[in-house]
């Protein structure tokens, strides 16, 4: 547990994550309200964040999302009032949440963010003006979507969190290494295993990339062929968050098998529910998380190892607990050696500020 106090901050017009109160102090009730995806929920399973849903800011700052994804930026403001399946083209989505963002949210000028050391935002939603007020916290800003100002901070910010976990000591400029799924080896599988009792561990859950349609409905042709060699079950992706991570932590492995490259915060939350990851590491940015035994590049070497780890549970064991110590390190204890290492610059300079220009207080203070 770190002894940093951080709040993490979204803005009533963000499209993922979670939707709750910030009297909500339950991190699997945080999780289970996210609009989609699982997030930093280690910062509030393993830190104890506060969460904030913000009311929308008009400063030039706060409209960044704008920018992000300008194709849907107007229908972002829908919700304030309504749910993310309610917006058009997408109303097969099932959110956690029956809620839409604005019910939940607060006026950040009313926040006293000097109780935190730590504050990250999901795009830039508290305007320079306010963060200015507070010269001890850390205020850092990660891009939603990774795609335009993540290569320097900016907007009087401290730090921009830039999704990568390259396990760097990485605080070039500001721009810290920090990912989008933040998280240990082992949080999600404490929280589902208080949420879902009775467990049952079998079968391959499909990697949501290896299939083609939305929402997922059927077994893709090559997954067909793993099922009908191995004996093994096979699990889809499911909508709801809550639905979709009981697939993970019932399942034994999560193979990536075709379809597009991704980052790779699937396969991170698949590993931290309890599933060996088997894929390609061509296919993944995070390909730090494969060790050499779970990496297949065709479907026969698929086939092999999964019917080899069906007859030796010690190693299936083994790489499993290898994955899950890889997570520790490059998706948390790395991360948060990053957002220390920049909260303590930002107060030495501070402090080195402090001493240039008042040498009278440091003359009355040691005569």
């Amino acid at each position: 547990m770190s002894d940093l106090k951080i709040a993490f901050v979204k803005q009533e017009v963000y499209q993922d994550l979670y939707v709750c109160s910030n009297e909500e102090k339950s991190a699997g009730n945080i999780l289970f309200s996210s609009i989609m995806r699982v997030g930093p929920i280690g910062l509030m399973a393993e830190n104890n964040a506060d969460f904030y849903i913000l009311s929308e800011e008009y400063n030039e700052e706060t409209q960044v999302y704008k920018r992000v994804i300008p194709r849907v930026a107007d229908k972002l403001q829908l919700l304030k009032t309504q749910t993310f399946d309610t917006l058009e083209g997408v109303g097969f989505f099932s959110p956690g949440s029956p809620y839409p963002n604005g019910k939940f949210a607060v006026d950040g000028k009313l926040i006293d963010w000097s109780i935190y050391d730590v504050v990250i935002s999901i795009n830039i939603s508290i305007p320079t003006e306010i963060i200015k007020k507070y010269s001890d916290t850390l205020f850092c800003y990660m891009i939603g979507e990774a795609n335009i100002l993540s290569q320097k901070v900016e907007y009087g910010y401290d730090a921009v969190l830039n999704q990568n976990a390259s396990g760097k000591l990485n605080i070039r400029k500001g721009v810290v290494d920090f990912p989008y799924t933040f998280l240990k080896g082992n949080t999600l599988e404490d929280l589902l295993s208080k949420r879902f009792k009775n467990r049952n561990k079998r079968g391959i859950y499909v990697e949501i990339n290896s299939c083609k349609e939305r929402p997922v409905v059927s077994i893709p042709d090559d997954f067909k062929i793993i099922m009908q060699r191995t004996g093994q079950e096979i699990k889809l992706h499911k909508q709801n968050i809550s639905e979709n991570l009981e697939q993970l932590y019932n399942s034994k492995y999560y193979i990536k098998y075709g379809g597009r490259k991704t980052r790779g915060n699937g396969a991170v939350e698949a590993i931290s529910s309890g599933a060996l990851v088997i894929m390609n590491p061509d296919e993944i940015i995070y390909k730090e998380i494969l060790p050499n035994e779970t990496q297949c590049k065709t479907l026969e070497e698929i086939i092999e190892l999964v019917i080899k780890l069906e007859n030796d549970s010690d190693e299936y064991d083994r790489l499993l607990k290898l994955q899950k110590k890889i997570v520790d390190f490059y998706f948390y204890e790395r991360p948060l050696y990053n957002l220390r290492k920049m909260l303590n610059l930002k107060r030495i300079k501070k402090n080195q500020r402090f001493y240039f220009f008042k040498p009278s207080y440091w003359k009355e203070f040691f005569c």
